[in-house]
């Protein structure tokens, strides 16, 4: 991770362009019906834990990022919870956003 004094580094192009396809078929699917969405959901989930497993969230300068797992990762959270925080936003406004983050499971 980069909290080790390994400094930031850019990402492959092949993990960018593989993450905006992904957050794209995440939003276009989600749209869909609520069943894809949770299932999306349910998948980042999964890709939260498997990205901090396989130290892939964001590439080092000592270590390159693998491209399956950063473009899930990062297309999931974009896809998947970007879209959710704007919509509560929009709904409610900043307090409804930090009700939201502060509010018991």
């Amino acid at each position: 991770m980069i909290f080790r004094g390994e400094g930031a580094a850019r990402p492959q192009k092949k993990s960018l362009i593989g993450a905006l396809v992904a957050t794209v078929v995440v939003l276009l699917g989600s749209q869909v019906s609520p069943v894809v969405g949770y299932l999306f959901a349910l998948a980042a989930m999964v890709m939260i834990v498997v990205a901090l497993f396989t130290d892939s969230i964001w590439p080092t300068r000592i270590k390159k990022e693998k491209p399956l797992v950063f473009a899930l990762f990062w297309g999931l959270m974009l896809g998947v919870l970007v879209p959710f925080v704007v919509e509560t936003f929009l709904e409610g406004g900043w307090s409804a956003v930090v009700e939201m983050l502060t509010s018991p499971p």
